[in-house]
C-alpha cells in the first residue's frame, strides 16, 4: 500500500469554517492520511504557549528566554484548536481515512527560533541551537507532551517538522557544536515509547550526511524529503541503508513554493525515479512542504487554496497511476 498525504499547512486565513472546508476537501479528493491543517505559524503554534505560561517573552515576533529562569520552568497546559476542531469534525461528518496525521514541530527547529542574546541580528548562534541542555531539559519533553495530547486526539501517524535540520548538518560538518548523536538522541527520545507511525519531514536540500544520521534514529520509520524543487536530493537515496535500518521514503513531489498546478506526468515520473532508488519503500506521498507560503503569491488566498487542492488532487491521481504501474492496490 501506497499512501497519500499533506504536510500540513494551507494558505488560508485561521477560521474554524476554513478548517471544516480544508477537512471536507480533503475527504473528497481522495487524501488518504490527512494532516490537522496549520493555518497559523507551525512555530507560534508550539511557541505561544510557552509565551503565556511567561517562559518565553515575545518581542518583534521573535521569542526570547532567560537560560537561568527556564532551568525551573514548569511545562504549562496548550491545545491546538486545529487539531481539536478537525477530530470534531471528522466525527460529526462520520469521514473515514486511513488514519490521520500529526505534524509537530521539532526541538530543533523551535530552538532555532527561540533566543538567549538580545540581538537576533546574530543569527542562529543566539538562539538556543548551542545549548543542548536546555533543549533536553524543556524542549524535548515539552514536545513529548504535544505528541500524547494529539495521540489522546485520535491522531495515529505522527511527523516530527524538522527544516533546521537541512541547515544544521551539512556534507561534512555539523553546525552549533552539535553532533551526530546529539541529533540521534534527540529525535530519538522525543518519540520513544509512541507505538504508532513515525516520520520526520525535512523540506530543502538533504545532504548524504543527514540521510544518514536520520536513517539511524530507531523511533522513526519514514522520511519525508521534497524532490519536484530539490531533485537532487534523489541522490542521497541509498536502497542498501534503507533496507539495513528498515526505513521508508515519503516524497514530496509537488512544488510547495510555486503558484502552479503540476502536471500529472511530471508526478509519476518523479515517483518512478523514488522507486528506482527506493523500490518499495515508498509510503504517505505529499507534496514537497505545507502550502502556507502561496499565500504570498496571490493577494485572493481563496486563490491559492484551490491551487493547493488541485495540486492535491493531482497528488492522488498520480499515486493511483503509479500504484497500478507497479501491481500495488
Amino acid at each position: 500500500m501506497i499512501r497519500t498525504s499533506h504536510v500540513g499547512s494551507f494558505p488560508l486565513e485561521y477560521s474554524e469554517e476554513n478548517i471544516e472546508r480544508i477537512v471536507r476537501d480533503l475527504y473528497d479528493i481522495g487524501i488518504d492520511v490527512p494532516p490537522y491543517p496549520q493555518m497559523r505559524s507551525f512555530i507560534d503554534i508550539y511557541l505561544e504557549p510557552l509565551v503565556k505560561a511567561g517562559i518565553l517573552t515575545k518581542r518583534h515576533n521573535h521569542y526570547f528566554i532567560d537560560i537561568d529562569e527556564a532551568k525551573y520552568s514548569k511545562l504549562p497546559h496548550f491545545k491546538i484548536v486545529e487539531a481539536e476542531s478537525t477530530i470534531n469534525y471528522i466525527n460529526r461528518l462520520g469521514l473515514k481515512f486511513k488514519a490521520l496525521r500529526a505534524p509537530v514541530t521539532g526541538v530543533f527547529t523551535l530552538a532555532s527560533r527561540i533566543y538567549v542574546e538580545k540581538d537576533p541580528s546574530i543569527g542562529l548562534r543566539a538562539t538556543l541551537l548551542p545549548h543542548l541542555d536546555i533543549m533536553r531539559d524543556l524542549l524535548m519533553k515539552y514536545v513529548r507532551e504535544f505528541i500524547k495530547y494529539l495521540l489522546d486526539l485520535g491522531f495515529n501517524v505522527i511527523f516530527i517538522d524538522e527544516p533546521i535540520l537541512g541547515v544544521i548538518v551539512g556534507r561534512k560538518r555539523i553546525l552549533y557544536g552539535l553532533s551526530e548523536n546529539d541529533i540521534i538522541e534527540i529525535i530519538d527520545s522525543v518519540l520513544r515509547n509512541f507505538s504508532v507511525e513515525k516520520g520526520i519531514h525535512v523540506c530543502g536540500r538533504i545532504s548524504d550526511k543527514l540521510f544518514r544520521i536520520l536513517v539511524q534514529v530507531s523511533n522513526l520509520k519514514y522520511m519525508n524529503f521534497e524532490f519536484y524543487d530539490t531533485p537532487k536530493n534523489l541522490d542521497v537515496i541509498e536502497i542498501e541503508i534503507l533496507e539495513s535500518y528498515d526505513k521508508f521514503i515519503a516524497p514530496g513531489i509537488a512544488s510547495s513554493r510555486k503558484l502552479v498546478i503540476e502536471d500529472i506526468d511530471a508526478m509519476v515520473k518523479i515517483l518512478n525515479e523514488v522507486f528506482r532508488r527506493a523500490r518499495r519503500r515508498i509510503d504517505l506521498v505529499s507534496a514537497d512542504c505545507g502550502f502556507g507560503e502561496l499565500r504570498s503569491f496571490s493577494r485572493n488566498s481563496m486563490e491559492s487554496y484551490r491551487v493547493s487542492i488541485m495540486k492535491l488532487r493531482n497528488i492522488v491521481r498520480a499515486v493511483d497511476i503509479f500504484r497500478r504501474s507497479i501491481g500495488v492496490s
